[in-house]
């Protein structure tokens, strides 16, 4: 397969500095394949090209990077654990537990042992091709009563013979063990026997600490809490509030992150109608109540059912694999507002089986929501902007974000940054929500000048004060719109109180530039995935507005052959008209009709039969 190949190379490279390091333990998401299906050998070396990767939001825009040495596939299946200054610690598919380095972490080499686990692993290529459980992993931290920190790893325990879901296992990873990289102590014990659905989801205590995990019966109707707390993991409740569903039914849950709604979406292939299911729920005694049930039409081998809410709990968005709606979570007995259509959009030679429809969902750190497909071999991303607003306003970018190939496969985990209900009966243990600050931003397609704020705060923040470090006075609304008087560089401070504490984010942000020696552009951190390039290119513009940002691609004779727009943050460039070849490239900002130079080439790439290398600094790197 032809692949276009880039010059790499960085004029400077700005690294965005976090506030504190609190809470970040969704920061970076495992996705994809390991990359065996495109390895090719070159002098006895190898070159794997495309499939893992990550997301990685400890930058924003989240980045999207390579992981080339993962041993482990991820498909359905997807759970991963961060430390608290966001850095990837652990991972599992359901058959294995991984570690930082990517090795098999120790103890965690057969997680959920069966048959069906045999049939997932090639022992004779060292394939370890993952489960098809949608959420059917779950990492939860615990501190037990001396200090000591474990980490509990939920999985559905998949029965090959009876073709059911028939249990809940857990195993225990101890954070300090093996050299703090991790060590399996506890593996498979079961929890629970009994046919439930794939999906597993947590929520916070109101102390804070503990954790309540719900599991659903296969029939859809009777609901189990479990609760994890220093003493280990034990069932408290079992109720019957849910509406029957067809046998084998799939789909996904979710809760609020405020801990006070679950909400859940299932549908069987072989049936045309789904249900959604929304409750109120109690952190303080884990009981799930005043159940609203509505139906869903099931397209035919539709394998997309996906739930989630808008961030600050306001919207419930549910979807099968060709339509989204979102439920005002304020007044259920409005009709729900149908957000999307499948727009048809495939990939590919292969309609009916490369398309882009709807499926599962992930919330992301960057207060963005991330749809993957339902779809087996889905190569792009759904996105939503700003899931707080009601209708249009939300902004679902349907195959928004290119990604290297993705079969089901998004990550699942709790809201981890949501802290103890403060002033309730069960808030015992001194844990007050101190808030911690975060935004992001984006600027206007049409006015550089003009940014939108997101407020990202967590831990309870009541009041918010922003700075925009222009002379402009403070604004007290929790996302503001401002737009600045002039090109410059600004530093902008977010400032969220309530009354434990007050805490404060401050970012530079530059807008364009002054001329094309300003030293400001600098801060410009430009980053292209992936290299080589088989058709899209996305290219990453962090910390710097461009008045008027132009990315040129030349052929290797000097002649341009893509000159595009491109804005701050993530941009798609169609590289799929090129002939397979080798390519340079820069991105420049145009400053009163004058080019200014963000950044240019000095690293290459050769093709050689066929056979692709990237050269960097005169060493070969993998890909």
């Amino acid at each position: 397969m032809p692949y276009k190949f880039l010059f790499l190379y960085y004029l400077f490279l700005f690294m965005i500095k976090s506030n504190g390091f609190c809470q970040k333990n969704d920061y970076v998401w495992v996705l994809g394949n390991n990359a065996d299906a495109t390895e090719q050998t070159i002098n006895n070396d190898s070159l794997r090209l495309f499939t893992p990767f990550n997301f990685n939001f400890n930058t924003d825009p989240m980045r999207i990077e390579y992981f080339p040495k993962r041993q482990l596939r991820f498909r359905g299946t997807c759970g991963l654990y961060c430390k608290d200054n966001g850095e990837y610690f652990c991972s599992s598919n359901g058959m294995f537990v991984s570690e930082v380095n990517d090795a098999i972490m120790k103890g965690g080499d057969s997680i959920n042992f069966g048959t069906y686990w045999l049939q997932r692993f090639d022992p004779i290529k060292g394939i370890r091709y993952g489960h098809n459980l949608f959420q059917g992993s779950l990492f939860l931290p615990i501190k037990l009563s001396e200090g000591k920190d474990l980490l509990y790893l939920f999985s559905s325990f998949f029965d090959y013979d009876q073709l059911h879901t028939t249990s809940i296992k857990y195993s225990v990873i101890d954070f300090e063990g093996n050299s703090k990289k991790g060590c399996v102590f506890k593996k498979d014990i079961i929890l629970k026997n009994f046919k439930i659905k794939n999906n597993l989801q947590a929520c916070r205590h109101a102390n804070g600490r503990d954790w309540w995990l719900v599991a659903i019966t296969e029939d859809n109707t009777t609901y189990h809490t479990f609760l994890l707390d220093p003493l280990g993991v034990r069932e408290v409740h079992t109720q019957k509030l849910g509406k029957e569903s067809p046998r084998l039914a799939l789909g996904t849950s979710a809760f609020s992150q405020q801990g006070d709604k679950f909400g859940a979406v299932d549908g069987a292939y072989w049936d045309s109608t789904g249900i959604v299911s929304i409750y109120d729920f109690d952190r303080c005694n884990g009981l799930l109540s005043n159940p609203f049930h509505d139906t869903l039409v099931i397209p035919e081998a539709s394998l997309g059912q996906g739930a989630i809410f808008s961030p600050d709990g306001k919207y419930f968005y549910a979807n099968n694999m060709n339509d989204l709606y979102q439920y005002d979570m304020k007044d259920l007995s409005k009709p729900r507002v149908h957000l999307a259509n499948y727009d048809g959009f495939y990939f590919g030679d292969i309609p009916g089986f490369r398309t882009t429809q709807f499926g599962f969902w992930a919330p992301g750190p960057d207060g963005r929501l991330y749809n993957v497909s339902g779809a087996a071999s889905a190569k792009h991303m759904h996105v939503m902007d700003y899931p707080n607003e009601g209708g249009a306003a939300s902004s679902f970018r349907q195959h928004a974000i290119r990604i290297p190939n993705n079969p089901w496969s998004i990550p699942n985990f709790p809201h981890y940054r949501l802290g103890p209900l403060d002033g309730s009966s069960c808030d015992t243990l001194g844990l007050d929500n101190h808030p911690i600050a975060k935004y992001r931003y984006e600027a206007d397609s049409t006015d550089h000048l003009q940014l939108r704020f997101t407020d990202l705060s967590y831990f309870r923040p009541e009041t918010w004060s922003w700075d925009f470090g222009d002379g402009s006075p403070r604004v007290s609304t929790q996302s503001p719109y401002h737009t600045f008087a002039q090109n410059g560089t600004y530093k902008v401070c977010l400032t969220v109180s309530n009354e434990n504490s007050s805490n404060t984010n401050c970012r530079t942000i530059t807008l364009g530039t002054s001329s094309s020696y300003d030293e400001a552009i600098s801060r410009a951190d430009v980053s292209l995935f992936p290299n080589p390039v088989q058709d899209y290119l996305l290219i990453t513009l962090v910390e710097y507005v461009p008045a008027f940002g132009q990315v040129m691609i030349y052929d290797l004779t000097g002649r341009p052959v893509i000159t595009q727009r491109i804005y701050y943050g993530q941009n798609s460039v169609d590289m799929s008209g090129l002939p397979a070849g080798m390519y340079v490239w820069k991105v420049m900002d145009m400053v009163n009709q004058s080019p200014a130079l963000l950044t240019q080439s000095v690293t290459g790439s050769y093709q050689r039969k066929g056979e692709a290398v990237v050269v960097k600094e005169g060493k070969v790197v993998k890909m």
